[in-house]
């Protein structure tokens, strides 16, 4: 049995007024100078400075506590850095509604509304961002990631992975300049792998900056344009992709168990 909606949730959001400004789907540079986050006396992130152009696919990477998820927070405007600029096709990033529309965050606990289906969560985050797509777009969303049939669903009563699967088919339809990523991979199933590495290529073609971290380095590998390692906060490696790629076999294997590849 789904779980109880309140009456009135869906109509007070969904028809909401919301002063977003006036965003459109653009290409995006990225530069990130001096990056820093301390948590009291523990610096989470020190000194981080990074460049990517339109169409960027970043791995990010480094062993627990490395940094990577204070990195994408402070990059979403979910954290405030403690010093240290972002810089947005040439302005800093202030945290202000209109630059917030242009990125997003994708996440196993990304927020849904439980208490609105599978379609009225898109409804909504749409409304929010002053998209209005036509229902024949929400509804072809839902197929592509295989949730047409449960789009009359509550959020509440799906699996980890559908969730995840419903947060693609929402970025999918507010096509944000700058996606960041948090470790996709271990909710979904071999199927939802497909779906999110084939929306993450048609983002990057589209011209959005992605960043993703995550601990499945091959498959990042073989997605990315370059790769970005931090540990202890700091930024070790910063490189394209090449073939062959020795330096980052040098950079990477240093974290990794005795005997074994980032390969493998």
């Amino acid at each position: 049995m789904n779980p109880r909606k309140p009456a009135t949730i869906f109509e007070q959001h969904l028809f909401r007024q919301f002063d977003l400004g006036s965003w459109e789907t653009q290409t995006l540079h990225l530069t990130v100078h001096q990056l820093a986050k301390a948590y009291g006396s523990l610096w989470a992130l020190k000194d981080v400075s990074f460049d990517l152009p339109p169409g960027e696919v970043v791995a990010l990477l480094g062993p627990n506590g490395a940094g990577k998820t204070t990195l994408l927070k402070l990059l979403a405007g979910l954290f405030t850095p403690t010093t240290g600029k972002i810089v947005l096709d040439g302005l800093q990033f202030d945290n202000n509604p209109t630059q917030r529309a242009a990125i997003g965050f994708l996440a196993p606990g990304e927020h849904l509304y439980e208490n609105l289906t599978v379609r009225e969560n898109l409804h909504f985050f749409t409304s929010l961002y002053k998209k209005r797509p036509a229902m024949s777009r929400i509804d072809a969303s839902l197929e592509e990631v295989g949730l047409e049939q449960r789009s009359g669903e509550y959020v509440a009563a799906l699996s980890s992975g559908m969730k995840c699967r419903l947060s693609i088919a929402k970025w999918k339809l507010l096509e944000p300049s700058l996606l960041l990523i948090d470790e996709p991979y271990g909710v979904l199933d071999g199927r939802g792998i497909d779906l999110l590495e084939g929306f993450l290529t048609a983002e990057s073609q589209r011209g959005s900056v992605v960043i993703m971290a995550s601990h499945h380095v091959a498959r990042l590998l073989n997605l990315c344009t370059r790769a970005v390692i931090l540990h202890q906060g700091k930024l070790i490696f910063d490189e394209p992709r090449q073939q062959p790629w020795d330096s980052f076999a040098r950079a990477f294997g240093a974290f990794l168990p005795h005997e074994h590849s980032w390969s493998s």
